[in-house]
């Protein structure tokens, strides 16, 4: 098998393969005579068919399959021999009249050659934002620590100081205010920040009855669904007075901020005294919004080089090859379609692999191993379990590993992850300080004016209800 290499431009060249029948005789011969042992055919004994008639039947099949093999692994091994950097796969030219009996064989393939390009990042200038957090914002993560670890206390009388959870019974009325036998009853609490008229409880104690229309505890038909159990048809038809029998009062109290809040939160002595933990809370939101801010900065470096980075792509062969390596495409045209779609994507995945390979980025197993281990040991102190021993999660590691999907997310994490600092190093940035609510409308902003290729990540709204670490 003789394979050449024709160039016809930067982008584009001719491989030229030529198979001379030698180097597919001895297979053919040899998986004729496995059929001739195999075959069935009526009016011969098994193992007596004659020769002429298997080849007849088979050697056409048997030689198109052996000549692809042979293309296949021939042209592979070349590409990687001659080290061609090349798109997509080869596309085998149309050839009409073909003839498979000539010797040798002929086949020529078009491919598309990757281009040559350099790209600096000393030149690459963006914007990156580091995010303030204030003491208000700091107060509003410390009040959600305490409440979250708050006790639940019984009180006398539903006082008006928001979160009360009354329980109680309710009993279905009549126009006569009478209890309706055999009607609706039910137990259930409610809570007074979610009382359409809060007022008609406040000042009731245990044992109280309230006499009430179903809109004074809600106007809305889906929440009284949830509380009351009360199907939508059947508000419908029920005169809407219930008798409210209250039977338990209580209050959720906020923990106090103590050295004890502290040693569940942070694991036991992590800190100290509320000036620690004010600046442990400080330190977690930032370090949290830096994940934000450098998502943000990793877009703007991305965007910033496919914008910048200059090179042509053998855009007319990638549209035949689209074309021919997926029946959902009808035409040329529309392969073209979808390849100005998937430009930036392609440009920034050439781009990738030169920043990768200018500054020797490589993902290790070990590297990936000692993401996952981090990544569990961040989790298991997320969820407060400080006891396990390190064999214990060592075995967490060990499965962990050996599941392929979470593997291949670990790699591409830690790939990213030295990109990243890579862009650090290298690329020209200005930071700017600014609230967290600022850079969210920011990035809105951003994201109007356009939505660009998948290189982007999903900001995450954060309010001021998520633990960050929990």
């Amino acid at each position: 098998m003789n394979i050449s290499h024709n160039s016809i431009d930067k982008l584009n060249s001719v491989l030229t393969v030529s198979i001379d029948k030698s180097d597919y005789s001895e297979k053919v011969e040899k998986t004729l005579n496995d059929y001739r042992k195999k075959a069935t055919v009526k009016g011969f004994r098994k193992g007596h068919v004659p020769m002429s008639y298997v080849k007849k039947q088979f050697e056409k099949s048997i030689v198109f399959d052996e000549v692809n093999q042979l293309l296949q692994t021939g042209i592979n091994d070349f590409i990687q021999k001659e080290k061609l950097s090349i798109l997509g796969n080869p596309l085998p030219k149309e050839q009409p009249d073909f003839d498979w009996d000539a010797d040798p064989l002929n086949f020529e393939f078009e491919i598309g050659l990757a281009p040559d390009f350099k790209v600096d990042l000393s030149k690459i200038k963006v914007d990156t934002y580091k995010i303030k957090v204030g003491e208000d914002e700091i107060s509003k993560y410390a009040d959600n620590f305490s409440k979250k670890y708050g006790s639940v206390k019984s009180i006398d009388k539903v006082d008006d100081g928001g979160e009360v959870n009354i329980k109680v019974e309710i009993k279905e009325l009549d126009k006569d205010k009478n209890v309706v036998e055999g009607g609706f009853e039910k137990e259930t609490y409610l809570f007074t920040d979610e009382l359409a008229k809060p007022k008609k409880f406040i000042g009731k104690k245990v044992g109280d009855q309230v006499v009430v229309k179903t809109s004074d505890i809600s106007d809305k038909a889906s929440a009284l669904e949830n509380i009351l159990d009360m199907p939508e048809e059947k508000q419908k038809e029920f005169d809407g007075l219930i008798q409210v029998t209250i039977t338990e009062i209580s209050k959720s109290e906020p923990a106090p901020i103590d050295q004890a809040l502290f040693d569940k939160i942070y694991g036991e002595g992590a800190v100290k005294n509320e000036k620690e933990f004010r600046q442990k809370i400080q330190e977690e939101a930032e370090k949290m919004y830096e994940r934000e801010t450098d998502n943000q900065m990793v877009n703007e470096v991305v965007e910033t080089l496919i914008k910048e980075t200059k090179f042509d792509l053998p855009n007319e062969f990638l549209s035949r090859w689209l074309h021919y390596s997926n029946e959902k495409l009808g035409s040329v045209e529309e392969a073209a379609e979808q390849l100005k779609k998937e430009e930036d994507g392609l440009r920034y995945q050439l781009i990738e692999s030169k920043i990768a390979e200018d500054h020797d980025l490589k993902v290790e197993y070990e590297d990936v191993v000692n993401a996952i281990r981090a990544s569990i040991k961040g989790q298991m102190a997320m969820y407060g379990q400080f006891n396990l021993t390190d064999d214990d999660i060592e075995s967490i590691v060990q499965s962990s590993i050996k599941n392929q999907n979470e593997f291949r997310r670990m790699s591409e994490q830690v790939f990213a992850d030295k990109m990243k600092k890579v862009f650090k190093d290298n690329v020209k940035m200005k930071v700017k300080e600014i609230s967290f609510d600022d850079f969210v409308k920011l990035m809105e902003e951003k994201h109007a004016h356009h939505h660009h290729h998948d290189q982007d990540h999903d900001h995450h709204d954060h309010d001021h209800d998520h633990d960050h670490h929990h």
